[in-house]
């Protein structure tokens, strides 16, 4: 009867050790999906600030504007505010670069970019169009080197945790 009542011992141990080894697939799934989620979430209201800026509508231009940086901002505090995964920061520290990125682009050249495509017509010259055009060259540019990078991340995360990436409408 020792002998039963040990090996129910044993074998619960070696259950409970099993299972609290850290953490699973499942829940790298689920911290996968927390982080894409902040992105899903700026992602519309950066397209839309985009899609305002050819000047046409510049109340429209000047509220998304500052949507997106509101979002940018509140995205980068929440996704800071995440712990690392199994002690690992790549993933983590790649998402965190990416919403800083995002929000200095939104501070900085989309702000230049409001600011010109603000004035009057008549008082945009061609030099503040050019200007206009390399604020846009430089946004683009730099959100597509830190959104491959973020990528990168996770598709490493992804392999390592044994998980296919699928993109969700």
């Amino acid at each position: 009867m020792k002998k039963i009542i040990l090996s129910a011992f044993v074998v619960l141990g070696l259950t409970l050790t099993l299972t609290s080894c850290g953490p699973t697939q499942k829940d790298a799934l689920k911290y996968n999906d927390e982080i894409v989620a902040v992105q899903k979430t700026l992602t519309p209201i950066h397209e839309a600030f985009i899609n305002q800026l050819d000047g046409h509508n510049v109340d429209s231009l000047k509220m998304t504007h500052a949507n997106f940086m509101a979002s940018a901002k509140t995205s980068l505090e929440f996704c800071e505010k995440i712990q690392p995964f199994a002690d690992k920061r790549d993933y983590l520290d790649a998402s965190i670069e990416y919403f800083k990125v995002v929000k200095g682009l939104a501070d900085n050249e989309g702000k230049s970019m409001v600011e010109i495509m603000s004035r009057d017509s008549a008082q945009i010259s061609d030099a503040d169009i050019a200007k206009v055009n390399e604020y846009a060259a430089k946004f683009d540019s730099e959100y597509e080197k830190v959104l491959a990078k973020v990528q990168t991340a996770q598709q490493a995360f992804a392999k390592e945790w044994k998980f296919d990436l699928i993109d969700k409408p």
